[in-house]
Parts: structure tokens; C-alpha cells; sequence
């Protein structure tokens, strides 16, 4: 049965692509064709499942996806936007806690200047009422060493007081002493 099957289809092809008789070609397309028509008849033909067809849409229902498909695209743009927002919110907070940080050291930097300087300045006045104090002692030591003695009235001469009532002061200290003292002190704020 297949070797009929073959034949009639071998004929068929055949009447299609004769060509006027006496010519060679009619001969070599046999011999050409044979051999691939064999070959599909060997392979068992696979059918194709046909695709059930959709029904029809309704313009109601054409119309209800239009509208949703419209309310989706409002939808995600409004979301869009919102997140666009939020994001440049966040990046101006970050920026503006950066600044308040540059100020913040900006400022630290120069309330210690300020300290500095005030401590500078102080110890200038120290300095300078140190100098005075040593003018004056040594003013008070001349006029301690000089001869000369004032006279003095009947009224301002006083009794000398008692030893037993006073406690005795400590020997005062020399200039070079006192300086070295100050300098101990000032040694940790410089």
C-alpha cells in the first residue's frame, strides 16, 4: 500500500514539473526528486494542534480594559512622582546635615582660636603686671637700703607691737624666685 501511495504521488509530482518530451531534464528531475520524497514518507507527519480561537470581545469589556489600562498608567506615574519627591527630599536632608557638620567643626575651630587667644592675652597681662610688681619691689628695696631717713613727727612715731601677738611672716621671696614660680604655673597653658 505505501509503495502505491508512492507512485501516485511520484506521478503527480511528475505532471507538475514535465517538461515538453524529448528533453533530457525530465529524466535527471526524477532521479532527483525520487530519493527526498522517499524521505517524507518515511517521517510519520506531525499534525498541528490547531489554536482555539478567542471569542470575540465585546465593546463593553474592550472598554473596561481601556479604562483600566488608563487608570494603571495615572496610577504608576503618581507613583513615580511621589518617589521622585521623596528622593529629592532625602538628598537635601543629607546635604543639609552635611553642612550643619562643616559648620559645627567650622565653628569649633574657631571658638578654640578664640581660646587661644584669650589665653595668650592673659598671660601678656600677667607678664606685664609682673614687671611692675618687680619695679615696685625694687623701688621699695632702694628706698628700704637708702640712708636717708625721713623724719618723723612725735604723733606717727607708734610703739613697736609685741612679738608674741603677731605671727611672723614668711622671708619674702626674691624676684628670680617668684618668676620661676609663675612660669611653673604657666607652663601647661601655653
Amino acid at each position: 500500500m505505501d509503495d502505491k501511495i508512492f507512485e501516485t504521488k511520484l506521478n503527480e509530482f511528475d505532471n507538475m514539473t514535465s517538461a515538453p518530451e524529448g528533453t533530457e531534464e525530465k529524466e535527471d528531475l526524477k532521479d532527483v526528486v525520487a530519493p527526498s520524497v522517499a524521505e517524507d514518507t518515511e517521517e510519520p507527519a506531525v499534525k498541528k494542534q490547531d489554536k482555539k480561537k478567542r471569542k470575540p470581545m465585546s465593546a463593553e469589556h474592550k472598554e473596561k480594559l481601556k479604562e483600566n489600562l488608563k487608570r494603571g498608567r495615572e496610577k504608576s506615574i503618581e507613583t513615580r512622582r511621589r518617589n521622585r519627591e521623596l528622593r529629592d527630599i532625602e538628598k537635601k536632608e543629607k546635604l543639609e546635615a552635611q553642612e550643619e557638620k562643616l559648620l559645627k567643626s567650622l565653628q569649633n575651630k574657631k571658638n578654640k582660636k578664640d581660646q587661644e587667644n584669650s589665653l595668650l592675652s592673659q598671660i601678656q597681662e600677667l607678664k606685664e603686671k609682673l614687671k611692675n610688681k618687680e619695679k615696685l619691689e625694687t623701688i621699695k628695696e632702694y628706698r628700704e637700703a637708702s640712708p636717708q631717713k625721713k623724719e618723723e613727727s612725735p604723733q606717727q612715731k607708734k610703739e613697736p607691737p609685741t612679738p608674741e601677738g603677731r605671727p611672723q611672716a614668711p622671708p619674702p621671696e626674691t624676684p628670680a624666685q617668684r618668676n620661676k614660680r609663675l612660669y611653673k604655673m604657666m607652663k601647661g597653658l601655653r
